[in-house]
C-alpha cells in the first residue's frame, strides 16, 4: 500500500500548493484579475469580491497541510485525515459550482482529487484494519 500512500501524498501536495497560491492571490487581489477570474462570476452571490472566497480556499489548503503532515508522520489515524480532507475539498468544489452557476474543467479536476483522497483514505484504513487482524500462527 506504499503506492497508495505516495499517491495520496502527491495529491495533497498539489492541493496544498495550488490552494495556497490561489487563496493568497484572491486575498491580495480581490478583483480576481491576477488569476484571470472575471468579476461577473460573483454576480448573484453573497460575495462582492474574491477576498473572502480566498480565505475559504486558504482554509482548504491548510486542511491539506494537516492531512499531509499526518500522512508523512504516519499518525495512527492518518487515513481519517485523508477522508475528511477529500470530502471537504469535494464539498467546497460542489458548493462553488452551485453558487457561481458555471462549471470549469479545473473544478472537475479538484472534485476528482477530493474524491480520490477520500477513496485512498478508505482503502488505507481497510489495509490498516487487516494488518491488525493477522491470522494466528498454526503450530
Amino acid at each position: 500500500m506504499k503506492a497508495a500512500q505516495q499517491l495520496a501524498f502527491a495529491i495533497l501536495l498539489i492541493v496544498f500548493i495550488s490552494t495556497g497560491y490561489a487563496g493568497i492571490s484572491m486575498i491580495t487581489d480581490s478583483t480576481g484579475s491576477s488569476l484571470g477570474l472575471p468579476v461577473y462570476l460573483l454576480n448573484g452571490t453573497m460575495f462582492h469580491d474574491y477576498q473572502f472566497p480566498g480565505y475559504i480556499i486558504i482554509g482548504v489548503g491548510l486542511t491539506a497541510l494537516v492531512a499531509l503532515f499526518a500522512l508523512w508522520k504516519r499518525w495512527s489515524k492518518f487515513h481519517v485525515y485523508l477522508i475528511v480532507h477529500g470530502a471537504l475539498l469535494a464539498l467546497v468544489v460542489i458548493a462553488q459550482m452551485i453558487i457561481i452557476g458555471e462549471e470549469y474543467i479545473l473544478q472537475y479536476v479538484f472534485l476528482m482529487l477530493g474524491m480520490s483522497l477520500t477513496i485512498l483514505g478508505g482503502l488505507l484504513s481497510q489495509v490498516k484494519i487487516k494488518s491488525h487482524q493477522a491470522p494466528a500462527h498454526k503450530h
